[in-house]
């Protein structure tokens, strides 16, 4: 995937991304808070892709998707780190990383709770707000 950038002195350049693209359901976020007790932000995760009106956890369930002309294949689920109980105003709280132990399963390698997924780019193409993921092909979790 390459996106377009423009340096301070207006030049064009192109940043070339080799890191999965990471995808976390509105409704996962919903019912992660209810576990939580209180109203957890989706940018202490960092998606780039928010799924909305899918069921809760569903993008773990995805082998092969299309969004626009985009196709996508799961690389594996996200596992999350301390930085999760950093809001973005800085402020620290442990609520966050110890709801994912309790409630979330967990990397077979790592031991690191899991929340989203990250799919690699099988066949580039064009994302725009709105597009809808559709299911290709699904997998066995």
């Amino acid at each position: 995937m390459f996106s377009p950038e423009t340096t301070q002195k207006g030049e064009d350049m192109i940043i070339q991304s080799l890191d999965p693209v990471h995808i976390i359901g509105e409704s996962s976020l919903v019912a992660f808070s209810k576990d939580a007790g209180w109203d957890v932000e989706m940018e202490r995760f960092r998606p780039n892709i928010v799924s909305v009106g899918h069921g809760a956890y569903a993008d773990e369930t995805w082998q092969e998707i299309k969004i626009g002309d985009t196709v996508l294949e799961f690389d594996h689920r996200t596992t999350r780190c301390l930085i999760t109980n950093v809001n973005w105003d800085g402020v620290r709280t442990n609520g966050t990383i110890q709801t994912l132990r309790k409630h979330r399963p967990r990397c077979e390698k790592t031991n690191k709770p899991v929340f989203g997924s990250y799919f690699a780019v099988k066949q580039t193409g064009h994302v725009k707000p709105g597009d809808k993921i559709i299911l290709v092909k699904s997998r066995t979790v």
